[in-house]
């Protein structure tokens, strides 16, 4: 404790040190600093908390650029912000999101190799924590650069990646390293780093988890499948984390993040300090308005709605807020044809649903949902289409509003949140993603099931080899990765990494104008964002994407 309370008086001074500087003339990579202050026990702690702070810039456009990319969010109208440009697939050389998340990223590369060639230099191993955080930080930021800008790794190695920067030369430009090529790099960073570690920090720092934890999705992404099991179980075994029991769950983000045991690494966010004013600007504020604060304009999609409503005990529920209007009213909402939302007011009569209709009264179709319960429909143009049994909500554009809260409420402030970058769900995931690739589909059940359990879903939701209600043991997993991981920057690269299409068709501005984007091919060329035009323009050499 005493470590994080220096840092934070230090960093001013870290920021100076390990900061690069937003010119154009030589961003970037072109902060003149004190270096000398490096050759300091207390220059080197301070730049190290400098590069952790850097990340509170790099994190906003993280989780935009790999969600809103994704099927979770639906964004009910046209926005000014140009992460539109990235919900709708429509690619600016230009974007300022995209231009912000390179530079920012490349900043903390820069501040990491600051303190890693001075602690080289000094040729002692004296500081082989600091040196251990720093290369951790290069290579998540290097892994995630690589995620956006680059396709996938088992769409081919040689793919264009970014470029692998190692030096704290200004005048240093290097080219575009192949995917591969930065994929080694980050493994090699992260190899090195977990030797290194001689003190247990609390979560917000790196650690040795932290680097095997990116290691499994590393791995996993590599389809290195046995890898990413090893050091899965690295994690799972070490006894430093336990999953949050389920009456905690919905919750998460609440929970201050050095007191949660599941979070291995997150960005840390200080209430009243980082976001004064409740959190206005902040990820949360996007996707609800809570104590007055937030626009609350993107809400969770209608595919995410039904697949984690399938089981009602299923606590993962909370983490969505329907925003009721009329507490006496009924709606049955559904998606028609031109996936628009509409609604019916309904009674409930017993187990049934009904609506007027040209004076006649109608019951909607159910079936049975094999668990106890009913799915409802409604037959529209001889087409039954699947509704959901909702309180009467506020709308926005003929949105329904479906808070979406994973992202805010931390220590009962709106909207700050500290991001999670690895959680001990995510090590169970990937385990049972790289089993059922291997064809062991019993132990890949077993971690899927573990964390349905945890979820409140009851015996009857569980899955077995004999009983896979008509999917793979692949889809069960991915299905589970979805409703355990939204919101937290995954979505995207697990569509695309594992060779699927991306299924649009359901309410969203997505869908408005004359090109609308229903369906994204994991093969298509929007899926990689364009290298920002600024850096292309101002580093020889630097290609851009096509």
């Amino acid at each position: 404790m005493f470590k994080m309370i220096k840092y934070n008086k230090l960093f001013v001074l870290g920021f100076l040190l390990a900061c690069s500087a937003c010119s154009v003339d030589e961003a970037p990579y072109d902060k003149k600093t004190a270096d000398d202050l490096l050759g300091t026990q207390t220059g080197l702690e301070a730049a190290t908390a400098g590069n952790y702070e850097m990340m509170k810039n790099w994190v906003a456009d993280w989780h935009i650029l790999h969600e809103f990319a994704g099927d979770n969010v639906s964004v009910s109208g046209t926005t000014t912000d140009n992460l539109f440009y990235t919900y709708t697939y429509q690619r600016l050389p230009n974007n300022e999101r995209t231009t912000s998340y390179w530079t920012n990223s490349y900043k903390v590369i820069v501040g990491a190799n600051k303190v890693i060639d001075a602690i080289r230099q000094q040729d002692s191993m004296a500081n082989a924590q600091l040196l251990a955080e720093n290369y951790y930080l290069r290579a998540l930021m290097h892994l995630q650069l690589v995620d956006i800008f680059g396709r996938p790794y088992n769409q081919g190695r040689d793919n264009p990646g970014v470029p692998i920067k190692l030096d704290v030369d200004a005048f240093n430009h290097p080219k575009r390293a192949t995917v591969g090529e930065v994929y080694d790099q980050v493994e090699q960073d992260l190899l090195k780093a977990v030797d290194l570690f001689t003190t247990e920090k609390e979560n917000v720092y790196a650690s040795k988890e932290a680097c095997w934890a990116l290691l499994s999705r590393l791995y996993l992404y590599e389809e290195q499948n046995d890898k990413s099991i090893d050091y899965a179980n690295r994690v799972i075994n070490s006894g430093n984390y336990s999953l949050l029991p389920t009456e905690e769950l919905a919750g998460y983000a609440t929970i201050q993040p050095e007191r949660n045991k599941e979070t291995i690494f997150a960005i840390k966010f200080k209430p009243n300090v980082d976001y004064p004013d409740n959190g206005w600007g902040t990820i949360g504020s996007l996707y609800a308005t809570i104590l007055g604060s937030g626009w609350g304009e993107m809400y969770a999609s209608r595919p995410y709605l039904e697949l984690v409503r399938e089981y009602p005990e299923d606590v993962r529920n909370n983490f969505i807020e329907p925003v009721v209007e009329k507490e006496n009213v009924l709606w049955a909402i559904y998606v028609d044809g031109q996936s628009t939302y509409k609604w019916k007011i309904v009674t409930k009569q017993g187990d049934d649903y009904v609506y007027v209709e040209n004076g006649k009264s109608v019951v909607l179709d159910k079936k049975a949902d094999g668990h106890g319960g009913y799915h409802y429909f409604i037959s529209l143009d001889g087409e039954a289409k699947r509704v959901l049994i909702d309180k009467q909500l506020a709308v926005r554009n003929g949105f329904p509003k479906y808070y979406i809260l994973k992202c805010s409420g931390q220590e009962g402030q709106a909207h700050l949140w500290s991001p999670v970058v690895s959680r001990l769900a995510e090590m169970y995931l990937n385990r049972a993603e790289a089993n059922a690739k291997l064809g062991n589909d019993a132990e890949a059940l077993e971690d899927v099931n573990v964390l349905r359990k945890r979820a409140g879903i009851p015996n009857t939701g569980l899955y077995q080899v004999s009983n896979l209600k008509g999917k793979s043991v692949l889809d069960v997993v991915l299905d589970e990765r979805r409703l355990e991981l939204a919101y937290e920057g995954h979505r995207k690269m697990d569509v695309f990494r594992n060779k699927q299409h991306l299924d649009r068709h359901f309410p969203g501005a997505h869908l408005l104008g004359s090109n609308p984007i229903r369906e994204v091919s994991y093969q298509d060329k929007a899926v990689v964002e364009f290298i920002p035009e600024s850096q292309v323009l101002l580093q020889e050499g630097l290609t851009q994407n096509p």
